[in-house]
């Protein structure tokens, strides 16, 4: 009860700062408040996505244009942004923790997509991947997701291999009077699954020259809660804040934004181990310009990550005083992106240039042994330099085209790693000495190609076809994990793995057939793809005897090392929908992959089974009402290498509203999981918990029923 009761101070409090906020702004203003302007797919994320993107908001998008199920088939009230991609055909999440979310699509996950935050490839501090790309965009701050559905154009980013997702953060905007205006996008929440609570949002000055804006976010909550327990130590808590400041000067406009991250103890219990700080700086200058009949964009930027993690702070300590294991990450990682738009016969043609540089370091130790270290990382760097084309045009009347081709090398390198062990012991000194002795320099030069036809057959109906050449380099863990660990950027398979140095890039094959079908009253848009991967990065038993006896000492008798196998993918994914009668709206998507070896009879890990989503909604322009249903079919297709285990079917009820006050309050409320069902989402890592709830080893379960709250200002 003091939980709740502390939670629903900290939401009346908010709630007191927002609103004398709102009066004042309001008071001050000559003019009546306009509407608040929602993320559309006329936004710059849409513009440079593909031929039909997916655009997915903080807030419900209406209409079939935006391929969006209504957000109440999403989890409205989890404190990762990453859960609104459950509304998108073809997208999922993995999850390992309450905001240690990755995207899924397509089979693919991890170091595999391409996942950007106000355009920037943000590098993870975490071996494990505690902090994925979307955990730098709270709920809060978050204006927009745009999901290229489908094959990623090659203007999306280097590396675009499983396909792209861009996170948009709110930002203060020009005015068009040379009057300061002050404007301002906050909100406030409680969740009772977890007796969570968040605030946080915007506040900006700005004109038609200058625009400036304050950013800050708070999220706090505890153990979560499912139908028939509590998942221990799965608390967070994260804080936020930053600033931006831009100049427009006739055609052309220079900024930079800078935000620091501090996400405090959270449960990871899918993990070896949780956070017990993520300290994290990121900073971008930007130009966007107009030289002539060119248009110029480019961008700087850096981000460092600071990262503590351990085994015995949160959740309960190991019996034995030698399995007691902190882990600290240290990151950091430079980028330019650079790109110019011009007229090329009856279409356009852009040009690009983008580099990263990154460099990771790992120390694990034992605070009851002084004496114990495992330089897991040591310098290990992993920078690529990426050059592009691409021509987007009509031909005829009824035809478009997209054609680009990237060029880009990767350059990998890591210092020399030791270990107490390596000092004491025979096997683990023979691991290290084989690594240090290696030549661990590695260069990659991977060419990227794809082309998209648009046809459009009548002005209800189009077709699209896409082919693409896709490839991707190991990361740094799959080339320079040197000793049995569960570093593995989030796999959370509960085996050991090992690096290989030798490995070589992923080389896939893409082809997508869709189709789009629209009236004024109806969509409907099926795709269906086919992926054949060469060179797939999986873990396969190791046999190496010095490799099986460190990791049984490490509590796995039967590790994986990262190698090179061959894959495919397949499957088809669609949305539809459309206005029933009056006011009242269908909306649904669903989504199937299957993804095997092709070089043995096995299954791939942690693949989504069959699943959808479904809303029925009455929706005017101040007040939503939805019913909605998420649902997933068995998943018996499961890697027997990965040692993987099947899971069963399940489906929860959502309801949730929403009401928007002429002023630009909006006030919304729902239930998640409405009959409070146990399910287990096959996505969900294992839990590496004891003697809770969840049994050791099985998949984390779904949270239980939710009750949540929203209140937003925005003047």
């Amino acid at each position: 009860m003091r939980r709740i009761a502390r939670n629903v101070f900290a939401l009346v409090v908010t709630s007191l700062l927002v609103f004398p906020l709102a009066r004042a702004a309001f008071a001050a203003a000559d003019d009546p408040i306009p509407p608040v302007r929602p993320a559309t797919a006329e936004s710059e994320e849409a513009d440079q996505a593909e031929l039909s993107p997916i655009v997915v908001s903080a807030d419900a998008l209406e209409g079939p244009d935006e391929h969006v199920v209504e957000s109440a088939t999403a989890l409205q009230a989890a404190p990762s942004s990453a859960e609104l991609l459950r509304g998108t055909p073809g997208a999922n999440v993995n999850t390992n923790g309450s905001i240690t979310r990755q995207v899924h699509y397509r089979g693919m996950f991890g170091t595999r997509m391409n996942v950007r935050v106000d355009d920037m490839h943000i590098t993870s501090g975490g071996p494990n991947w505690m902090d994925p790309p979307l955990h730098y965009l709270p709920r809060p701050q978050l204006d927009s997701l745009v999901v290229d559905r489908g094959i990623a154009s090659v203007s999306s980013g280097a590396e675009s291999f499983g396909g792209t997702v861009r996170g948009r953060s709110k930002t203060s905007e020009f005015t068009e009077s040379s009057e300061f205006e002050f404007h301002g996008d906050l909100e406030t929440g409680v969740s009772s699954v977890d007796n969570g609570y968040f605030g946080g949002g915007l506040l900006s000055l700005a004109n038609d020259r200058h625009r400036m804006h304050l950013i800050g976010t708070r999220q706090s909550g505890h153990d979560s809660d499912f139908g028939s327990g509590r998942i221990r130590f799965s608390e967070y808590e994260r804080d936020q804040y930053g600033i931006g400041y831009a100049a427009r000067l006739g055609d052309h406009e220079l900024g930079f934004d800078y935000r620091h991250n501090d996400t405090d103890p959270s449960g990871t219990p899918a993990l070896p181990m949780d956070i017990m700080e993520v300290n994290t700086e990121i900073a971008r200058i930007h130009y966007g310009g107009t030289l002539g009949e060119t248009d110029l964009r480019g961008s700087i930027y850096f981000n460092d990550v600071d990262h503590l993690m351990n085994n015995f702070d949160l959740r309960t300590a190991p019996g034995n005083p030698a399995m007691f294991r902190e882990n600290h990450a240290e990151s950091s990682a430079g980028a330019i992106d650079l790109a110019a738009t011009f007229l090329a016969g009856d279409g356009t043609m852009t040009l690009g240039f983008d580099a990263q540089q990154a460099r990771h370091d790992a120390m694990v130790t034992n605070p009851n042994n002084r004496v114990f270290f495992v330089e897991a990382f040591n310098s290990a760097e992993r920078d690529h330099y990426s050059a592009f084309f691409e021509w987007r045009a009509p031909l005829g009347d009824r035809f478009e085209v997209e054609t680009g081709l990237r060029y880009t090398r990767v350059e990998m390198d890591s210092g020399k790693v030791d270990a107490l062990p390596a000092q004491l012991l025979m096997m683990p000194a023979m691991l290290r000495n084989r690594f240090n002795a290696a030549d661990r320099s590695r260069s990659d030069d991977n060419l990227d190609g794809v082309l998209k036809l648009l046809y459009h057959v009548t002005p209800e109906l189009r077709i699209e076809l896409a082919a693409a050449h896709k490839t991707r380099s190991p990361n740094y863990l799959e080339r320079y994990l040197w000793i049995p660990s569960q570093a593995t950027a989030g796999l959370a398979d509960g085996n050991n793995y090992l690096g290989d140095i030798g490995l070589d890039p992923e080389e896939s094959w893409d082809a997508e057939l869709g189709v789009d079908w629209r009236t004024e009253r109806f969509y409907f848009s099926p795709r269906g793809f086919y992926r054949r991967v060469n060179d797939y990065i999986q873990g396969i038993p190791s046999t190496d005897m010095a490799v099986i006896m460190v990791s049984t000492a490490n509590g796995d008798p039967t590790p994986l090392q990262f190698a090179n196998v061959d894959a495919e993918f397949f499957g088809a994914d669609a949305s539809f929908g459309g206005r029933l009668f009056g006011n009242v709206h269908l909306d649904g998507v669903v989504s199937y992959v299957r993804a095997k070896r092709r070089d043995i009879s096995d299954d791939l890990f942690r693949i989504s089974p069959l699943n959808g989503a479904l809303a029925l909604s009455y929706r005017t322009d101040r007040f939503d009402a939805s019913i909605g249903t998420v649902a997933a079919a068995k998943q018996r297709k499961v890697s027997t290498t990965n040692g993987e285990t099947q899971t069963g079917s399940w489906a929860i009820l959502n309801v949730s509203t929403t009401y928007r006050f002429a002023s630009g309050t909006e006030i919304s409320g729902g239930v998640e999981n409405v009959l409070d069902k146990t399910y287990t989402d096959h996505l969900a890592g294992l839990n590496r918990i004891a003697n809770g709830d969840v049994a050791l080893g099985a998949r984390l379960p779904g949270q239980g029923r939710n009750f949540f709250l929203r209140i937003a200002q925005r003047w």
